[in-house]
């Protein structure tokens, strides 16, 4: 058959042969009573291909192969299923149907629902007619049981029995009045009553509530009466609104985690508070707004300890609000004091990778000025200083930055960006490339579009927290951004620019390396960067995770802009420290069993080059490169494809040979004359060779004579042809003389190493046929002639692998089990891959493959994708498979693809010994904040109380730090990071000094650089 082959079709069962392991066939067989079979029923059905990522096409069945040919399929037997636990798999109809009845459980439900709307199941007696919603239980009380008992839980919704049916009455309404200032031990002697429509918003509701502030002598203000009770005040003078801590709290974890706006999560109160919408409370909104700014902001405050330092808010340094990454390399902080002087090849473990990248999903509308709603913590946080930030960039006003990478078009695009009404079109932002923490000081609004004065200020803003010799910046247009990057930061504060002994390097995110020109890609991968196994990506998930707010945040005055986004940012970077541990640790995991991998299959892959003087070669140039990335990169070499007229003429030239021989499957059945022509050669052939059998082989004399006898013209092609690897061992060995099998053994091993070379040769074609067409021919008359080239090249590739698979088997009846295996392996589909791709990603002639397969086929797929994850077939590992040395392109192919053998080899081994250092780097960094917690005690001139609690937070704080180095060392226990708690803080520097140094400058196998 010829054609495309769809993965689902309808087609005859009886059409393809039911050993065919790529097709399932459904066949009804009845047998006489005499055991014989006199009728097979094939049913048409659905065909279903069994995707496969790198196999060829599917095989072919023979067209002499007969259905007296096919044995019997085996006996299918339908296995009962075990019983399913219906409460277990499918609960919700286990609900709804019940255990087989039919009646379930939901009319039980619904009454249960209804009888709580009475009072008799609560045994009402006498005057008790209220109960309370929020109290555990539905006990009925009277008005002053219900009023004493909720002194101390005001914000209840108490429900009184009217006669009919309960309705709710606040607890206002029944007499209740709240003392505040006393700590709800007494009553004030001269109490003030608070306004009269003194409001409380809590998580269940918006309350009315008969507020008394105490006016003793020495009384303290309203607001701190409402705060020491955990009432947040609206206002600070004469507070008539206040939301619970609890309100505020949850509010702060919904908008975090599920991203509720304020305005969804306030109308949920109302209609908490009143379905109906016919007693609604008095809007509160502007209010809760107000509440919810200043409660984040006094809680970023607190989590960064300016709350344990004496006038903390007003001394709290530009950044000091931000989480910094305990995993990326901080002098005096996590590494040795010799860090400096560790091997030039462990240099790599503290270098610093920033990622940069703009988002213009996080607009900002012209709403309000910055001095009606300044930000409360911008320039504290993440968030770059407002002032200076807008100084400079008003400097270029009229910068053009224009690229020349036309593969990408970032910067052609940028001054296209409509800033109509926007005072943002987006935002700049610098994160932790590998561990994807946004660093302090690196966010920064876009005025309009991506400029570099703009991506310039935030990536130097960042870089200043970083104190190690050496940052790499990842960035999508990184190729142009690079370009007079020097120059620009000469225009910056010598606070900001980078001093001159640092190296900076760049590159481009591996996701949208493929959109820049090849040359560019061959500089900049990240694949080719002393950086482990990074892909510069993080920071495009970091996007997703905060464009959830973005209509939300849209409308927004520019200091609630900001605010909203630090909160997020913060809450972000804290979920990423905390699951450093799982994080890491399954990194690791996926990084030695690569490393394991990719190691050997470098070695053997250097151990087969046609030249031994090559690797050395090689090696010296791509090290200069790597010394100085201004040389001539090794990597790249101008393509060079085979035109699809010189690879129809080779096909043709195959098949005119092949016809010569052997007999071949064609689309277009030959006449029936030249088939029994062919058969009749054919069977000629085969009498010559019983001849000589008779004399060389007298072991199989008598299955001559049975075979003879059913030899025919019309089977002449299934005749077994008995050559020694046919027959039994024991008969083999005492039947034939003169060599014979000597004889076959080397013929059947010439052919193995021809087949493959024929599989390598087709495999080169296709790949250089897959790269021109996909760059080349469009239309469908075009691809149609390329798909036809492609079909042909798959053909002769199966009948190459078909052929080494007979070969092969052969030689394992002659030899059994042997070192020649490790040579010639077992050919399997998945081993039948190009040597090279594309030069920084996925073969592209995998793609319909992928096609092909199921959601889950792909998902497992996707785990593998990446030039880094791809493995050399050991087809190409054999001897001759890369060529003898002489052809001048096959060599340069060859050296492209041990140049990439190695880096890959390379960046597994790197990201095994990075991870392991970020793991000691992350629990000393932890230790670090332990120490830091733990003096933060206090001040001498605190209250007591007040000193109580700053020392009660600095402690607690201190055990959170503690725990989760407890729960990370745990996790990583077996992977050789163990580093032993420093016992006092005057061991600490020392133990930690010894340890850094063990691991830091561990002996590293540098047979892979």
């Amino acid at each position: 058959m010829r054609g495309r082959k769809r993965p689902i079709g309808l087609a005859r069962a009886d059409e393809y042969s039911p050993i065919d392991p790529l097709m399932v066939n459904a066949r009804t067989i009845h047998i006489s009573g005499h055991c014989c079979r006199v009728h097979t029923q094939s049913s048409t059905g659905i065909v279903r291909q069994i995707p496969n990522r790198n196999a060829l096409e599917m095989i072919d069945v023979p067209f002499s192969q007969t259905d007296a040919d096919v044995p019997m399929p085996a006996p299918v037997c339908t296995l009962k299923k075990g019983a399913r636990n219906l409460k277990l798999d499918r609960p919700l109809q286990y609900w709804v149907d019940g255990p087989g009845n039919g009646e379930g459980f939901r009319q039980e439900t619904l009454l249960e629902f209804m009888r709580l709307e009475d009072r008799v199941h609560l045994a009402a007696v006498g005057l008790a007619a209220f109960r309370c919603e929020d109290c555990l239980g539905t006990l009925l009380e009277c008005q002053s049981c219900v009023v004493t008992r909720h002194q101390r839980l005001p914000l209840h919704i108490i429900q009184h029995w009217n006669g009919h049916y309960f309705e709710k009455v606040s607890l206002r309404e029944l007499g209740l009045r709240v003392q505040l200032g006393h700590g709800g031990r007494s009553r004030c002697a001269v109490p003030r009553p608070a306004h009269s429509d003194f409001t409380v918003l809590h998580t269940n509701g918006i309350h009315k509530l008969a507020v008394d502030f105490c006016s003793c002598e020495d009384r303290l203000p309203a607001r701190l009466q409402l705060l020491r009770a955990e009432l947040f005040p609206s206002t600070v003078d004469e507070p008539k609104t206040c939301a619970t801590f609890r309100l505020l709290e949850e509010y702060q974890a919904m908008s975090q985690a599920g991203k509720i706006s304020a305005y969804e999560y306030y109308q949920g109160l109302v209609h908490l508070t009143d379905a109906t919408g016919m007693n609604l409370p008095k809007m509160h909104y502007k209010n809760f707004i107000r509440m919810i700014r200043q409660f984040a902001h006094i809680k970023l405050m607190k989590y960064a300890g300016r709350g344990n330092v004496k006038d903390g808010i007003a001394t709290t340094p530009p950044g000091g609000l931000a989480i910094v990454c305990p995993a990326c390399p901080r002098p005096r902080v996590n590494l040795p004091p010799n860090w400096q002087s560790a091997p030039p090849e462990l240099h790599f473990l503290y270098l610093v990778i920033l990622a940069v990248d703009a988002n213009f999903r996080l607009k900002n509308l012209f709403r309000s000025s910055q001095e009606k709603d300044p930000g409360l913590h911008t320039g504290l946080a993440y968030f770059v200083d407002t002032v200076p930030y807008l100084e400079h960039v008003r400097k270029y006003a009229s910068q053009k930055d224009v690229s020349t990478c036309s593969g990408f078009r970032t910067l052609a695009d940028t001054e296209s960006k409509s800033s109509v009404g926007l005072r943002a079109t987006g935002v700049g932002m610098c994160i932790c490339a590998w561990h994807e923490l946004v660093r302090p000081l690196a966010v920064g609004d876009l005025q309009k579009g991506e400029r570099y004065c703009n991506m310039d200020y935030v990536a130097l803003s960042a870089a200043r927290s970083a104190e190690t010799d050496k940052i790499l910046f990842s960035y999508d247009i990184a190729c142009q951004w690079k370009l007079n990057f020097h120059d620009r930061m000469l225009a910056f504060p010598p606070s900001m620019q980078i001093p001159v002994d640092k190296s900076i390097r760049f590159a481009i995110p591996k996701c949208h390396c493929k959109g820049h020109k090849r040359e560019c890609q061959c500089i900049h991968s990240m694949n080719i960067q002393v950086a482990g196994r990074t892909d510069g990506e993080g920071i495009e998930r970091t996007w997703s995770e905060v464009n959830v707010v973005a209509n939300s945040t849209k409308e927004m005055g520019p200091g609630h802009w900001h605010d909203k986004l630090d909160d997020q940012f913060a809450q972000h970077n804290w979920r990423k420290l905390t699951g450093l541990g799982d994080g890491l640790y399954k990194k690791l995991e996926r990084a030695e069993t690569k490393s394991a991998k990719h190691g050997p299959t470098h070695k053997a892959f250097t151990a087969i080059l046609p030249n031994e003087d090559l690797a050395p070669e090689w090696t010296k140039e791509v090290e200069a490169w790597e010394r100085n990335p201004d040389l001539p990169t090794p990597y790249f070499a101008p393509e060079a494809h085979a035109s699809q007229a010189a690879v129809s003429l080779v096909l043709q030239e195959d098949e005119r040979r092949a016809d010569a021989g052997v007999m071949r499957i064609n689309e277009t059945c030959p006449s029936a004359l030249d088939l029994q022509n062919k058969c009749r050669s054919l069977q000629k052939r085969i009498r010559q060779l019983r001849q000589i059998q008779a004399s060389w082989m007298p072991c199989i004399k008598g299955k001559l004579a049975r075979v003879r006898a059913g030899v025919g013209l019309a089977d002449v092609e299934s005749h077994e042809l008995l050559l020694p690897s046919a027959i039994e061992k024991d008969l083999r060995e005492v039947g034939c003389l003169g060599g014979v099998v000597g004889i076959e053994d080397q013929l059947r091993e010439a052919q193995c190493l021809d087949a493959l070379s024929e599989i390598r040769n087709t495999l080169r074609m296709r790949h250089s046929l897959y790269s021109f067409r996909n760059k080349n021919i469009r239309g469908q008359r075009n691809n149609t002639r390329a798909y036809n080239n492609l079909h042909r090249l798959n053909r002769n590739c199966r009948l190459s692998v078909e052929k080494y698979q007979v070969a092969r088997a052969a030689l394992m009846a002659l030899r059994g089990e042997g070192e020649w295996t490790a040579t010639l392996r077992e050919l399997k589909m998945e081993d039948v891959q190009s040597l090279q791709g594309s030069a920084f990603e996925i073969d592209d002639e995998q793609e319909q493959r992928e096609a092909q397969m199921s959601k889950k086929q792909r998902q497992e797929l996707a785990k593998g994708f990446g030039e880094g994850d791809r493995l050399i077939s050991w087809i190409w590992l054999t001897e001759g498979g890369m060529g003898d040395g002489d052809d001048t392109s096959v060599n340069q192919e060859v050296k492209i693809e041990w140049l990439k053998s190695r880096a890959r080899a390379n960046r597994w081994r790197e990201e095994v010994l990075l991870l392991k250092e970020e793991m000691r780097r992350t629990r000393v960094s932890l230790w670090a904040t332990a120490a830091e917690w733990e003096t933060r005690s206090g001040w001498p001139d605190l209250d007591r109380q007040m000193a109580e609690g700053v020392c009660a937070y600095a402690s607690r704080q201190r055990a959170v730090y503690l725990a989760l180095d407890s729960h990370f060392n745990a996790i990583w226990v077996g992977k050789g990071v163990v580093v032993d708690a420093p016992e006092s803080d005057a061991d600490s520097e020392s133990d930690t000094e010894e340890t850094d140094v063990k691991i830091a400058f561990e002996p590293m196998n540098t047979d892979f650089f």
